[in-house]
């Protein structure tokens, strides 16, 4: 997955560069540095964000099926 793919993916998911991270478990730095470039996108996220997609499976759906709990939420 490109950057560009993961901004698309996580856009069409509705989600933040801050939600994706705590959708895929990695550090928020994790997510930006994913999302311009800086790191390659570990394939097993790119795999979930490809699936739910394909799957029409909602974030909130999603964080239920995979028991991640949210202690914050974005600033709106």
């Amino acid at each position: 997955m490109t950057p560009d793919e993961y901004r698309e993916a996580i856009a069409s998911l509705g989600l933040t560069q801050l939600a994706a991270a705590r959708l895929v478990g990695v550090n928020p730095r994790t997510s930006r540095k994913w999302a311009c470039g800086e790191a390659p996108i570990a394939e097993p996220a790119a795999r979930m964000l490809r699936l739910m997609i394909a799957l029409k499976i909602s974030p909130e759906r999603a964080t239920k099926l995979l028991g991640v709990r949210s202690h914050q939420r974005d600033p709106a």
